[in-house]
């Protein structure tokens, strides 16, 4: 959450000429819910299954935004890292939660119980906690490119980068 993978992605695409996808975004609009109405209705489990389902439908040759949790199930990962080209767009812990408290985007991870928006401080462990848990897991991407101090463009013209680089 907060490394740009939305901003990034319809950036990249536009530079790649290719269709952008956000599977959250995806998700939301074909069960005209939220995510966050999804976690508050069915669970993270449920949402966690819609990312399934919905992630082994995309089309080839997009660019696709995945959600921050979708790699972390197995099946979602191998999934992934079978038919489409990963990239992790890491950034500090300072740098995300920067980032996040900037983005008025409600993540129900980032929620106390009662729906209420975490302090600063809490944020930051919370951030710190996912990071330890997904870093083993984002770290099996292709490539992994550091987000600290850059624009979204910046970003991605180096993802752009990258891509050609595997078509030469």
């Amino acid at each position: 959450m907060g490394c740009g993978k939305s901003a990034v992605g319809q950036i990249l695409a536009s530079i790649l000429s290719k269709k952008f996808i956000d599977l959250d975004k995806t998700i939301e609009d074909f069960h005209n819910l939220t995510v966050e109405q999804i976690f508050a209705q069915s669970g993270e489990d449920a949402f966690r299954q819609l990312e399934t389902s919905t992630l082994v439908t995309l089309p080839e040759n997009v660019v696709c935004a995945l959600g921050g949790g979708t790699l972390m199930r197995e099946e979602n990962l191998q999934w992934a890292l079978h038919h489409g080209h990963v990239l992790y767009l890491s950034a500090s812990t300072a740098e995300l939660v920067a980032r996040l408290i900037k983005d008025p985007t409600v993540r129900p991870l980032l929620r106390q119980h009662d729906g209420e928006p975490l302090s600063e401080k809490v944020m930051e462990e919370r951030v710190e906690r996912l990071l330890s848990n997904r870093e083993p897991v984002y770290s099996l991407a292709h490539h992994t490119l550091n987000t600290d101090g850059l624009t979204p463009a910046e970003v991605a013209h180096l993802c752009a980068r990258v891509y050609r680089n595997l078509k030469e």
